[in-house]
């Protein structure tokens, strides 16, 4: 039988190995001589650092090319790509510099461009990169917030360890139970307050849903009226358009002055004369002359002007407020009503005139003598009584004085305005007496909006007939233009 010796067995299985790995170089070298026959561009990076020549070029993960040169020009990394001949690129492609993994290596990333636009030919270079991340400068920043998180564990460690940080911590979690506990117990004892003002607030919101129902009829004839006006505007455009028409066709004064040249020349004519006639107000002759020229007729006149501006100002001066007040008397489920009109001839001088609707009515008394009997002195109300109002008021910076008739008793008042007098803080007492406490009231009024106000406070709190309650309401007040506005825009029924 046939048979090998050791040394031929050697010696054939180094031949089938040389064999293998000839075959493999041929394969190897095939994919190369492919990439040689693709076509080249070109693309320039900031910093080529890591990658290597020969180095793969790919889109969505899909090899298409290898590096062919790195080379240094003017101070950045000229990179010459080599691509496939099937695979074309747009002209506004995107080429950055990527890295498989942390620590892998560096390949070219292509993002292809918009499609349908033209291809970059053969040596043209992509013009937009995109700037690689620097693994460098990234580990430098992470050792720098190391050393940094180091830093504060090492004072949280100085500051906590030993007997006084866990005392410090023990006090820190003591006084938080003992918050909480606190807390717990204010809101069950106080449980019954905020139901009856959250029970509160929902009776007010209702009574405010209510007038602003009774009232939707007003705010649409307000809305008719905007529209009416909007109309009136549009008809006066195109009236506007028309003038402009007729101008540009030459019609009228104004368009024969443009496309008339002999309107034009009596024009200057005229303008010749109002020279001649400055001239001779320069010179002083005539009265204009003389009251340009003569200091006395100056003076004389300026005095007239100055009482006319004097009287003016006043006038300007003068205005005047027209409003209406709701508050709602929580404690007594009730409303009561104020009309005011202001009248102020200053800034800081007014007047107040006004009629008041208290639920409880208009208070009389009177003295009652029945036979023999001593004089007694009775307390009668009547409901269906109005209360009224006469003030005079002076203002003294952001502090408002009021005196004279409050609800029908005499009082005096003091108004502290803020923010720009869009928060009014108040105070009065009128209805002083022998038999009976006065009447005392404080409240706050914040505007809203241009002509709504919000009020609360607290109304006759020292009361010793049981009057006392918290009130929330609503104010409107309009000036004398608004007034003017309404009266003149509100149709009148027929």
């Amino acid at each position: 039988m046939f048979s090998l010796s050791s040394e031929a067995k050697v010696g054939l299985f180094v031949l089938v190995g040389l064999i293998i790995l000839g075959y493999m170089s041929v394969q190897v070298g095939k994919q190369t001589l492919g990439l040689k026959k693709g076509y080249t561009l070109e693309v320039v990076f900031d910093s080529a650092a890591g990658l290597d020549r020969d180095a793969s070029v790919q889109i969505a993960g899909v090899e298409i090319g290898r590096v062919e040169s790195i080379r240094l020009q003017d101070g950045k990394a000229l990179v010459r790509l080599r691509i496939v001949s099937n695979v074309k690129l747009e002209k506004d492609a995107i080429a950055s510099i990527k890295t498989h993994g942390i620590l892998g290596d560096k390949y070219v990333e292509i993002y292809p461009g918009t499609h349908g636009e033209t291809y970059l030919a053969a040596g043209e270079r992509i013009s937009r990169t995109e700037r690689q991340a620097d693994i460098d400068k990234l580990l430098h920043q992470l050792g720098m917030i190391a050393d940094d998180v180091r830093g504060v564990t090492s004072s949280l460690n100085r500051v906590l360890a030993g007997q006084a940080g866990e005392e410090a911590i023990t006090s820190i979690l003591t006084n938080t139970k003992d918050l909480t506990r606190n807390l717990n117990h204010v809101i069950v004892s106080n449980e019954a307050a905020l139901h009856a003002a959250l029970e509160n607030t929902r009776q007010l919101t209702g009574n405010l849903n209510r007038v602003v129902t009774q009232n939707d009829e007003k705010v649409r004839q307000v809305m008719d009226t905007l529209k009416s006006a909007s109309l009136e505007m549009e008809k006066t455009f195109a009236a506007l358009k028309e003038i402009t028409t007729g101008i540009n066709r030459g019609e009228g004064t104004l368009g024969q002055l443009v496309k008339d040249k002999g309107a034009a020349e009596k024009l200057n004519q005229t303008l010749a004369s109002l020279q001649e006639v400055t001239q001779k107000i320069n010179e002083g002759r005539g009265s204009i002359g003389k009251l340009v020229n003569d200091d006395e007729t100056v003076r004389n006149l300026n005095e007239g002007l100055t009482g006319l501006n004097r009287y003016v100002n006043k006038a300007e001066q003068f205005r005047t407020f027209l409003s209406y007040r709701g508050e709602y008397l929580f404690d007594k489920s009730d409303a009561k009503s104020y009309l005011d009109l202001r009248i102020q001839p200053k800034e800081d001088k007014f007047y107040i005139l006004g009629v008041v609707s208290d639920p409880k009515g208009r208070r009389t008394t009177k003295d009652v003598t029945v036979g023999n009997t001593p004089t007694v002195r009775t307390e009668e109300w009547d409901r269906d009584g109005l209360l009224f109002n006469a003030q005079i008021g002076k203002r003294y910076k952001d502090l408002v004085l009021r005196g004279g008739l409050l609800e029908s008793t005499g009082g005096v008042g003091i108004d502290y305005m803020a923010l720009n007098d869009k928060l009014k803080l108040s105070f009065e007492a009128f209805g002083f007496g022998r038999d009976r406490r006065a009447h005392l009231k404080t409240g706050a009024e914040y505007r809203l909006f241009r002509h709504l106000y919000l009020s609360a406070g607290w109304d006759d709190f020292v009361s010793d007939q049981d009057n006392r309650s918290i009130y929330g309401g609503f104010a409107i007040r309009f000036e004398d233009d608004d007034l003017k506005y309404m009266l003149t825009t509100t149709p009148i029924p027929k």
